[in-house]
């Protein structure tokens, strides 16, 4: 695919950032939980104490630098031999720092190595798709050459998930997965020969950011020229097409259907735009000589938001982890605890880390095909997986080894999650779980519940069970 081009004068920027936020990373040294150094060879323990049982394991840190554009990374280390340690984990996002965030300081707790790298890029809408598997590659490279480890599992948390199951996808079976026929920006051929991990654990993973982007576009918007000419009967924000501001909103079928349709127009005429712009470019008559601005606006207008009748039980029966059965209790119909979070004012407001596209930035993350789509209680039709390399849902078919998604029943992504789980067919072993009332970022939802505490410590409960999960497939 054309990669989006940087001039000397970037990378330059680029460089000097990276060398300021090492120098703030040593400044705060003493004042950041967990600790990071500026050395990407010393480690600095936090504690010499021999771990105890059920307490969380002592660790070090140290910061790397990976790969051709050289991401800032942190490796989490056993302060002492673990169990865990000879299994590294490996965690990205496709524009968030995920050092120190809360997967890779619970799973180092618990006696794993761990590397958990900021993503090069600070907006969604400027990723590459491609520069981003090559992140993953260096990082299991460098995993790899670690003299304790035996064992790499890629952690794909939220957007993470996209990622991960693209990576390890290409990795198991090479450039055609990724170049098919069917692929609206097929990758480049510098993703062969990526080196597959052992593992792969989606946590609360997203169905691929193209999917997100094409279900959060306002329908009720005609022309990308001026987003103020709109059609009024495809406003979701609007009473009398169901909307309410103090709870559930309670759309008919045949709105939500206009609805879907109306988002599906607007992500086909934005991916025509993308692919014009582009061959403007290659024959040089763009605007500029290597890619071209393609913002875009009100962009968050999700349907399932406003209505929690969507998206709001599985299919089948699975464990569901809760502080009485932690270890997941006997297989059930889940079914979703999560409050409304549409936000009309938001999709008035430009958000260019989200919109900010360019076209082959849209191309890369944004583009997807999407015939008839339709979204129900328990289901998600009339998309075209296959057409982006972003798909989660496409990518899982093509992972063969171990798989583990857990899904929180106090967010919207349990029915993708089955999804998921129902597509990888080819993985060695797959386990598929929901921890009650977890929020998307594993915490409890304080206003999901009907009596204070219900949930009980949901970010405990989820790594114990990841770590339990890895332990089983990787321990030694």
């Amino acid at each position: 695919m054309a990669a989006v081009t940087e001039h000397s004068g970037r990378r330059r920027t680029r460089r000097l950032t990276r060398r300021l936020y090492l120098a703030l990373i040593s400044a705060c040294v003493l004042l950041v939980a967990p600790l990071l150094v500026s050395s990407a060879q010393a480690d600095t323990a936090r504690s010499s104490a021999a771990p105890t049982p059920g307490a969380p394991v002592a660790y070090s840190t140290s910061t790397v630098l990976l790969g051709q554009d050289q991401v800032i990374g942190a490796l989490y280390r056993p302060s002492s031999p673990s169990p865990n340690r000879s299994t590294a984990l490996f965690l990205t996002h496709e524009n968030n720092d995920f050092i120190g965030s809360i997967p890779c300081v619970q799973l180092a707790q618990r006696g794993f190595t761990v590397l958990c790298v900021k993503s090069q890029y600070a907006d969604q809408a400027a990723a590459n798709w491609d520069k981003l598997a090559l992140d993953v590659s260096a990082s299991v490279t460098y995993l790899r050459g670690l003299p304790t480890v035996k064992k790499v599992v890629l952690v794909g948390w939220s957007g993470g998930g996209a990622i991960m199951s693209y990576y390890q996808n290409v990795a198991q079976n090479g450039l055609a997965t990724c170049q098919a026929k069917a692929r609206i920006d097929p990758c480049g051929d510098d993703l062969a020969h990526l080196p597959p991990a052992d593992g792969v654990v989606l946590l609360d993973a997203i169905p691929g950011i193209a999917f997100s982007d094409l279900t959060a576009l306002d329908a009720s918007v005609t022309n990308e020229r001026n987003l103020t000419v709109r059609d009024e009967s495809l406003d979701m924000f609007a009473a009398r097409n169901g909307y309410s501001a103090s709870g559930s909103s309670d759309y008919s079928q045949a709105f939500i259907n206009r609805y879907l349709a109306g988002q599906a127009d607007r992500e086909t005429g934005l991916t025509a735009q993308a692919q014009k712009l582009r061959r403007q470019v290659a024959n040089g008559k763009g605007q500029y000589s290597d890619d071209t601005p393609m913002p875009v606006g009100r962009d968050t207008a999700r349907i399932w938001e406003a209505d929690l009748s969507l998206l709001s039980h599985t299919k089948g029966a699975y464990p569901l982890i809760s502080p009485q059965h932690p270890d997941g209790s006997a297989p059930q119909v889940i079914h979703s605890v999560r409050v409304t979070s549409a936000d009309a004012s938001a999709n008035d407001v430009w958000d260019s880390s989200k919109g900010g596209f360019t076209a082959d930035s849209f191309l890369s993350v944004g583009a997807i095909r999407a015939t008839a789509p339709k979204i129900t209680s328990d289901s998600v039709s009339g998309i075209d997986w296959s057409s982006s390399n972003t798909a989660t849902v496409n990518n899982v078919k093509g992972i063969s080894s171990p798989l583990l998604i857990m899904s929180m029943t106090g967010h919207y992504w349990l029915v993708p999650s089955e999804m998921y789980y129902d597509n990888a067919t080819h993985a060695k072993n797959k386990t598929l779980v929901f921890v009650k009332g977890a929020e998307h970022g594993f915490t409890p939802c304080t206003a999901c519940a009907t009596t204070p505490g219900e949930f009980g410590d949901t970010v405990g409960e989820t790594f114990d069970y990841v770590a339990k999960w890895l332990t089983t497939n990787y321990g030694w």
